[in-house]
């Protein structure tokens, strides 16, 4: 297809290279990219001649005289891969003159815009997935399975092979600035031998890559082995510095695609799961289940209360104890490993996790039976924070 934006392209890039003046017409010899503005939506008389007759058209400076908005040069009919004349490019100048660079600017003119429906068909076929991703992972889906499945395949993907939901997070934001350092890594994982033609990808607008991983095996531990290989083969194509990865379940049918992804987002949002390992297996991990399921009654009447209570017993030290207690449990009780992050002393790491226990009423020790109340305290305390602090609410 020729419209006015490519046209203008072809005018533009070949004008610079070659340093004549170009003329881009459409079907109907309308002028739609040209190196002179004021000539833009006038009607060429000798395109048209080219047009109706598939052939190369010159003009002299006298028969210029004689035609309606033409002036001397070389026009030649632009054809598409299937043969059709869908416009002309016209070289103003003295046909002598132009005429052996004449096919080198059709040449340009047509792989200008074979790039461009090429560009489309990419675009096209990124929003189709992008588009049939999304409807794979609603739990409220419009359509029935079998045409799902028809769906997938045609977009390439055979509905047949078993998946498991991969969500892939690099501490990136998800504004839209931000995207496209996702869409960079997603295309180095893409480079890689691990990365199969049948795995379905895709940035999502959430701030995480998600990939629906293809497996040969799907016992739990044949899902690890192959995960494990994908990211150890990822080390080397993304910059995994910061990344973190949820793994749900295998689920039988398109349903199973809803199970899977919900069980990957429901860790990756909790926010439970701290840096402390590079992946999570939902096999492996289901306090999430239970962070998520509290209703907000038992925020208010439970959690919050405590939050408040802690915020008044520290006062404006609340922060340095909560971030000492994250620490704390990152590094499943090692002290010396937290003070030597913190950059203090382990007596000051200890005396502050005891003013905690004092504040709390309950004791915090390596796999204590309370540290999961406090886990939830600390995780609803800190996206509370992290929304106070947003710039945008």
């Amino acid at each position: 297809m020729l419209d006015k934006k490519i046209a203008q392209k072809i005018a533009d890039e070949v004008m610079n290279t070659l340093g004549y003046n170009i003329n881009v017409m459409n079907k109907n010899a309308i002028i739609i990219g040209s190196g002179s503005p004021d000539r833009l939506g006038s009607f060429h008389e000798t395109a048209m001649f080219a047009i109706q007759n598939g052939i190369t058209c010159e003009v002299t400076d006298t028969q210029s005289i004689e035609l309606r908005g033409v002036k001397p040069g070389i026009n030649l009919p632009i054809v598409d891969k299937g043969g059709e004349v869908i416009g002309v490019v016209g070289i103003t100048g003295d046909p002598d003159e132009v005429r052996n660079i004449g096919k080198l600017v059709k040449m340009t003119a047509e792989l200008i815009i074979e790039q461009q429906e090429t560009m489309n068909r990419f675009y096209s076929h990124r929003n189709d997935k992008e588009i049939f991703l999304n409807t794979l992972i609603s739990d409220q889906q419009s359509i029935s399975e079998e045409e799902i499945a028809d769906w997938g395949e045609r977009i390439g993907y055979s509905m047949e092979s078993c998946r498991v939901a991969v969500i892939l997070s690099f501490g990136i934001d998800h504004k839209t600035s931000e995207k496209g350092k996702l869409e960079k890594i997603l295309n180095q994982i893409k480079l890689s031998d691990s990365h199969l033609k049948d795995d379905i990808s895709s940035v999502m607008s959430g701030g995480f890559i998600l990939v629906f991983k293809t497996l040969k095996r799907t016992e739990p531990w044949e899902v690890e082995k192959t995960i494990s290989t994908y990211l150890d083969v990822m080390k080397n194509a993304a910059d995994a510095k910061n990344m973190q990865c949820f793994v749900g379940g295998y689920y039988l049918g398109v349903k199973g695609y809803v199970k899977s992804y919900g069980e990957a987002y429901g860790m990756y949002r909790s926010g439970i799961y701290k840096k402390n390992q590079p992946v999570y297996f939902s096999h492996h991990h289901y306090l999430w289940r239970l962070y998520n399921q509290l209703d907000k009654e038992a925020y208010t009447l439970v959690i919050e209360p405590y939050i408040q209570k802690i915020q008044k017993y520290f006062g404006k030290g609340t922060e340095e104890a909560m971030i000492t207690m994250r620490k704390i449990f990152d590094y499943h009780f090692h002290f010396e490993q937290v003070a030597e992050d913190l950059f203090v002393h382990k007596n000051t790491v200890i005396f502050r996790k005891n003013k905690m226990e004092e504040c709390l009423g309950f004791s915090l020790k390596c796999n204590g039976h309370d540290n999961l109340l406090f886990m939830i305290i600390l995780n609803h305390y800190e996206k509370l924070k992290k929304f106070k602090d947003s710039p945008i609410r």
